[in-house]
């Protein structure tokens, strides 16, 4: 059974390089955007800390969301240049769960706060890394850690869909669309890993961010602004990315939030980037730049060349990007090579949507 086990995450791990189309690939991706991933890397790699976290108020987040950046460039669990950071990601990510599912600090005794945010980065990290691990006893810990943090974001989801800022169901709603985002895009992640998720929650959380998108397509703070005007950028490319993920991108919402989405970006249009972009801009970037690779066509060609260039001459000369909200550390650092790495296509989430066009 353990050969098996280790046979099956090899298969796992190449099938997402063998769905790489290398002139595609080269087409995408420019010397200076491959140089400015590696030189990105290479600094998360260096701050990553003994135990598999990083300095910041949020090292859970910033752990997983590294692990992805890792996992993202093409190395795996067993193999790559970041292999040993990936398992020390893994293994932090894992101490971190605790007898709820819950993934937070607390568990495995460094300070900060990263909340349902970091939770649901956390199971997403999980559930990615999980088919590329060689040693069944180490996949047999990660899977056991994984399906805990499922039945954790099942156990929590709120009355109207959504997931508020802690593990409390019984909050009204407090969270943005931002934390039920990330939960959603952990659930199916799980999923694909060969984890059973709930369909009803699935289905649940889906006509919430539904809700939360006005019929101009924005989508908006939570369940309480769902009538209200403009909202921001970033929780509009993230409602979209998961609208199109769920399979729900004939509702007429989608079409006009990608158009919102395209319209609103500080370097496609002359206008004044909105608070998404000023406060969250990697945030943004990264999430905007997901909606707009899966619902691909002439959109994804133009918006690819503007995001990439901006992105490139934001990144200092050590490699790092900065973030203009909280002392997070490397996370920034850490969404914004992800963004850069989407053309590669290794991660699964980067190949999955309604449309499934990823790119094209």
């Amino acid at each position: 059974m353990r050969t098996i086990v280790c046979m099956l995450a090899v298969v796992l791990a190449a099938s997402a390089q063998d769905k790489q189309d290398p002139k595609r690939v080269e087409l995408e991706m420019t010397p200076a955007t491959r140089a400015a991933i590696d030189k990105g890397l290479d600094l998360l790699a260096r701050r990553l800390q003994r135990n598999g976290s990083y300095e910041g108020s949020a090292p859970v987040a910033t752990s997983a969301l590294c692990g992805l950046a890792f996992l993202a460039s093409g190395s795996t669990y067993d193999r790559g240049p970041y292999s040993d950071k990936i398992r020390k990601c893994t293994d932090f990510i894992v101490k971190s769960g605790g007898r709820t599912g819950f993934i937070t600090e607390a568990n495995s005794g460094v300070m900060g706060g990263s909340g349902m945010h970091g939770h649901g980065f956390a199971t997403l990290f999980l559930a990615e890394v999980s088919g590329t691990i060689g040693d069944a006893d180490v996949q047999e810990r990660v899977k056991d850690a994984l399906t805990k943090a499922v039945r954790n974001i099942e156990g929590t989801q709120n009355q109207y869909g959504g997931w508020n800022s802690s593990p409390d169901k019984n909050q009204n709603d407090d969270g943005s669309g931002a934390v039920a985002v990330m939960q959603i895009t952990a659930m199916r992640a799980a999923r694909n890993a060969g984890i059973e998720v709930d369909k009803k929650s699935v289905e649940k959380a889906g006509q919430y961010i539904l809700k939360i998108t006005s019929n101009d397509g924005w989508t908006q703070y939570n369940i309480h602004n769902a009538h209200g005007g403009r909202g921001s950028s970033a929780l509009t490319g993230a409602g979209m990315a998961i609208i199109n993920a769920l399979g729900l991108h004939e509702s007429p919402k989608y079409k006009k939030g990608i158009a919102n989405v395209m319209s609103s970006a500080p370097f496609l249009s002359k206008g004044q980037a909105d608070g998404g972009w000023q406060s969250w801009y990697h945030y943004a970037a990264f999430y905007c730049t997901l909606a707009i690779f899966q619902n691909g066509g002439s959109e994804w060609r133009t918006w690819w060349a503007g995001v990439r260039d901006d992105i490139l001459k934001k990144q200092s000369t050590d490699g790092s990007w900065a973030g203009s909200y909280g002392s997070y550390g490397p996370l920034w650092s850490a969404f914004a090579c992800l963004t850069l790495e989407m053309p590669y296509r290794y991660l699964p989430m980067y190949a999955e949507g309604g449309k499934g066009r990823d790119g094209n």
